[in-house]
């Protein structure tokens, strides 16, 4: 089964607020070491995530190299327990804090798409932000699953499935 990442776009906002984000990220990377270090984790864990699916990004560990030559690793997929079925995606790095995005599962025709809809970069273990985000996707999926054509181009999806 192949797996492809979706930027939810909001429909009240037309933003997709996750990659802008992750743009706001690389725009400032130019100018600090730290913030290029988490755009390639990032970059790189959204790979790793389009490449193995879940489950398989849930069970294993993402291993990618520091510039400084030494490993980085981390468990960069974890279910929120407490807000089944949505998954949270995890990038920390040392004085930037921890991105974090949250997503879900969607099956169409032979494709898993992972619906990313809301992100942060947290400072804090617990941040009320975070929680705020996590209640706006779990809205975010009750209307995705009324009408997924709202959100993702379906007819587009399938068109790339290969035959």
């Amino acid at each position: 089964m192949k797996t492809i990442i979706e930027f939810i776009e909001d429909p009240n906002t037309g933003k997709q607020e996750v990659y802008e984000l992750i743009n706001q990220v690389r725009q400032e990377a130019s100018q600090n070491v730290d913030q290029m270090q988490m755009f390639k984790f990032i970059m790189n864990g959204l790979e790793f995530l389009e490449k193995h699916g879940i489950p398989v990004a849930t069970q294993k560990y993402f291993v990618d190299m520091r510039e400084d030559g030494k490993p980085y690793t981390i468990q960069l997929v974890k279910e929120l327990r407490d807000h089944v079925p949505l998954l949270e995606f995890r990038v920390n790095w040392k004085g930037l804090g921890a991105f974090r995005a949250i997503f879900f599962e969607y099956y169409y025709s032979n494709t898993q798409i992972l619906i990313f809809t809301k992100a942060i970069v947290k400072k804090t273990t617990y941040s009320q932000e975070f929680e705020k985000i996590i209640q706006q996707s779990e809205l975010l999926y009750s209307n995705f699953l009324e009408n997924p054509n709202k959100y993702i181009n379906l007819e587009e999806v399938e068109s790339n499935e290969p035959s």
